[in-house]
Formats: structure tokens, C-alpha cells, sequence
């Protein structure tokens, strides 16, 4: 696989001071961009946390050197499976896997071999976009070939008012300069949803993408979503909307649409 050339400078930029950042997980060749609030992973679970955000960057580097590509990492079914951020957790089912934790005890409750909340949505909005409201959907969780995601800040916790403010501000600190990166900044359309974490963190949207908010908000039932547009000769689409684990469909119908017109418009492949 012949990844980006922006994509080796950034991991050398995080194997810095910085090298427990978060990079992300999907395709880096691809040309849409998820960023969320934080992994949805709890403190107690250290294991993930290191294996999903601290190695990221080492993860990272051996997928580059090595040119790892999608048919070398197998499915979580298979003999030899090992966690990759190219394609994590490759062969999870398309249906959203709900824990809880009793006396330091996992105890599923359902959908066993499922995928979290956020990548359900990710998922069903890259159908959206890719084949329509009636698109024949997958049977497993497959949008990490197609797309990239990262987060605003790597403090985790399971929910997002459980994470400590103070880590929260630092990493979104920290995590400022590295999405204005030139490989973050190569992908012509970017969903940011996060909510009000912008308002929140005093995160200039429009700065860090060089990019001028299309006024008004647009509201869809009790959710929104802001558009913004390049100010440069390179075509970019962000759309700023809620964090995406409990939105309706409708919301991702309308956001896939204005993908969809703005791909079709600059004529933007992405599969």
C-alpha cells in the first residue's frame, strides 16, 4: 500500500514529544475525514487505551515502512489476528455491541461481535454517501476502507462528561497544532462532529481549515450541522454537527446528501 507523503512527516512529528497521540485509524489514501470528541474507552481499561491510542504512532510506523495493506491484516476470526489501526478490529458485525461493568467484570448484554455506537453511525453514514438511501448495506463494519477518523483530544473515558476537564483541555491543546498537519488537511471533506466542544475549547474551525462558515446553522428535528467551505483553490467540504452516536437518520441522510453534491461537483472519487 503507498501511503500519503504527508503521512510519514506526521508520523515522525508524533514520534515526539507527543508520541501517545492519537494519529487515527482507517485509510490515509482515502478522501473523507471523521473527527470525533475522544475514544469512547473507559479509564479501567487500560489494555485498550494503550493498545488504541499510546501505539497508535508505532502502529503507524510499521503499516508505513512495511506497506501493510488491507488483505494483510485478517479478519478478528481468523488465526494470526492482531489489532491494526488500518483496519481495526477488521470482521466486527454491523450491529452495536453494548457492556457493563460489575465488580471490575464485563458482562456483555448484546451484540456480541459488534462495533461501538459512533462507528455503527460512521458506518451507516458512509452507505449514505457511497450508495444511497437504498444502499444494500454490509454485514460487517467496513467504512475503515474508505475513510480516516481521529479525535479532538485522546483523554478517554466511556462517555464524554465523564472525562476530566483538565485532560480534556490539554490534549485538545496539544492536539490543536496536529490537525492542522498538511495530512489532515489533504482530505477535500471533513464531518467534525463534536458537538459544542468548538465553543467549548475556543477551537477556530475556520482557521484551522482555511475554510468560511455557510450561514444559517441547519436544523434537522432537535439535531443541526454547520456547513463550511475553502477559502482556497483547493476544494474542501466541512460540516460541524453533533457528536454522531444518537443522531437520526435524518440527520445523516442530509449530510450524506451535501457529500454527495460536492463530490459529484469537483468530480472526487472515493472508493
Amino acid at each position: 500500500m503507498e501511503y500519503p507523503k504527508e503521512f510519514k512527516s506526521l508520523i515522525e512529528l508524533t514520534k515526539g514529544e507527543t508520541r501517545s497521540e492519537l494519529i487515527g485509524v482507517g485509510n490515509p489514501t482515502s478522501n473523507i475525514l471523521f473527527i470525533g470528541k475522544e475514544p469512547a474507552i473507559p479509564k479501567e481499561k487500560e489494555c485498550q487505551r494503550k493498545l488504541e491510542i499510546e501505539e497508535n504512532c508505532t502502529q503507524w510506523e510499521l503499516n508505513y515502512y512495511q506497506k501493510i495493506g488491507f488483505n494483510n491484516i485478517p479478519s478478528m476470526c481468523e488465526e494470526g489476528y492482531e489489532y491494526n489501526p488500518l483496519f481495526p478490529y477488521k470482521g466486527q458485525k454491523r450491529t452495536v455491541y453494548i457492556e457493563k461493568i460489575v465488580d471490575d467484570k464485563i458482562i456483555p448484554i448484546r451484540g456480541k461481535g459488534g462495533t461501538s455506537r459512533t462507528w455503527y453511525q460512521y458506518q451507516k453514514l458512509w452507505d449514505l454517501i457511497n450508495e444511497g438511501e437504498n444502499a444494500s448495506h454490509s454485514n460487517i463494519i467496513d467504512y475503515h476502507e474508505h475513510c480516516f477518523s481521529t479525535e479532538l483530544s485522546s483523554a478517554n473515558e466511556k462517555y464524554s462528561y465523564l472525562v476530566n476537564s483538565i485532560d480534556c483541555n490539554m490534549s485538545i491543546e496539544n492536539r490543536r497544532e496536529l490537525l492542522c498537519h498538511p495530512f489532515y488537511q489533504r482530505f477535500p471533506i471533513v464531518i467534525l462532529a463534536v458537538g459544542h466542544y468548538p465553543k467549548e475549547h475556543g477551537i477556530d474551525i475556520e482557521s484551522i481549515f482555511h475554510t468560511k462558515w455557510e450561514e444559517p446553522t441547519r436544523v434537522v428535528g432537535r439535531f443541526w450541522y454547520n456547513v463550511h467551505n475553502s477559502l482556497t483553490n483547493n476544494p474542501k467540504l466541512v460540516i460541524h454537527t453533533n457528536q454522531l452516536s444518537m443522531v437520526s437518520n435524518d440527520l445523516l441522510k442530509e449530510i450524506a446528501n451535501r457529500c454527495v453534491e460536492f463530490k459529484n461537483h469537483y468530480k472526487i472519487s472515493l472508493t
